[in-house]
């Protein structure tokens, strides 16, 4: 399996670098468009991660096992395992024409941001359940508060999980494009995805847009995995 993914990263890169040099002039609308999809990506996992920051919270450090978290919880897979054109189609009811968002960039990252934010919130939770629980007792015996050692303690140590979080979130909003095409079918500012999925399939554009694709979401996928490998508890230095 993996050495299949291998090959397929390595044709469309090669693809790319064949249209690039057949064409030229495909370089410049793909990294226009890829300005794009970063600003997108950039805001809509910036519009996630305060709520996915607060879910993941109360989920490990407030309402724990209680009935009403086992149904958050339950909530938060079931959203995770939903299609992507689910939220773009949730996204079109939304942000109708009547609400003077719908085609805008802001409606597309909302999307974005509505698509990660079960998922960014599941992953804080494992990143903060993570944290060894002696080192918070120590905290509060120390005579910290609870949000003192939340801010002190729980969220520094799960720092490198969140963030791993937010990088592979970072990569699902740069692949993403049936969401955006619910709402903003005809915007001429369309990230790299929507060009890819514009483009003829034979053409230069697609070649370039698709390794570029496949690129980032080599550079994300690697980086994530990375930090959350890297991502080893060290209590020196957090209780200060």
């Amino acid at each position: 399996m993996l050495l299949g993914l291998a090959a397929l990263l390595g044709a469309l890169l090669l693809a790319g670098a064949l249209g690039l040099r057949a064409h030229p002039e495909a370089l410049r609308p793909a990294l226009l468009a890829l300005g794009r999809s970063t600003r997108l990506a950039l805001l809509s996992t910036a519009l996630a991660l305060g709520p996915a920051l607060a879910l993941g919270l109360w989920l490990a450090r407030v309402a724990d096992t209680s009935r009403l978290a086992r149904a958050v919880r339950g909530a938060l897979d079931a959203a995770s395992a939903l299609p992507a054109v689910v939220f773009g189609l949730a996204g079109w009811t939304l942000f109708s024409a009547a609400s003077g968002l719908h085609g805008t960039a802001l409606s597309m990252a909302l999307v974005l941001a509505m698509l990660n934010l079960p998922w960014l919130a599941s992953l804080t939770e494992r990143a903060l359940q993570a944290v060894p629980h002696e080192l918070e007792e120590a905290s509060l015996a120390l005579g910290a508060s609870q949000s003192e050692t939340i801010l002190r303690v729980s969220l520094p140590l799960a720092s490198r999980g969140v963030l791993a979080a937010v990088t592979l979130c970072l990569g699902r909003a740069f692949a993403e494009c049936a969401p955006l095409l619910c709402v903003a079918p005809d915007t001429p500012e369309a990230p790299l995805s929507v060009m890819l999925w514009r483009a003829p399939t034979d053409s230069a554009e697609a070649a370039v847009s698709a390794s570029l694709l496949a690129a980032l979401a080599l550079a994300t996928t690697a980086a994530g995995h990375r930090l959350r490998r890297g991502g080893d508890i060290r209590a020196p230095g957090v209780l200060r």
